[in-house]
C-alpha cells in the first residue's frame, strides 16, 4: 500500500535564496573564467566593498564573513541600494548578524 510522505512542506528562506543566486552567479562566473584574482581587491564602485565575484553583484561585508548580493545592482546610488546578507555557519546558510549600513 502507498503512503504518502508526511514531512512538511519547507518554504525558501530567504537565505536560502540568496545563496541559490550566489551559486548561479558563482557557476556563471566560474564557466566565463571571469573571476577576479583573489588578491586584486578589487571593489564595488558603489559601496567600495570587496567583490566576490566579477560584476560585483555579490560582495563581501567588511570584517566580517558575511557576503551580500544586490537586490538592485543597477543602482548606483548608495542610499537606494539594497543588499542581502548571509553567513555560513555549519554548513548552512543564514542571514547575517552584521548589517550594513544600507538596505538588508
Amino acid at each position: 500500500m502507498f503512503r504518502p510522505d508526511r514531512r512538511p512542506t519547507r518554504l525558501p528562506t530567504i537565505a536560502s535564496l540568496a545563496l541559490a543566486a550566489l551559486l548561479a552567479t558563482a557557476a556563471t562566473a566560474g564557466a566565463n573564467g571571469a573571476w577576479p584574482d583573489r588578491n586584486s581587491n578589487t571593489r564595488d564602485d558603489v559601496t567600495g566593498y570587496l567583490c566576490v565575484t566579477p560584476d560585483c553583484s555579490v560582495v563581501r561585508l567588511p570584517q566580517t564573513k558575511c557576503l551580500c548580493q544586490k537586490e538592485n545592482p543597477a543602482e548606483r546610488t548608495l542610499q537606494k541600494l539594497r543588499l542581502t546578507c548571509s553567513i555560513s555557519e555549519g554548513g548552512r546558510w543564514k542571514a547575517c548578524p552584521a548589517s550594513p549600513p544600507f538596505g538588508n
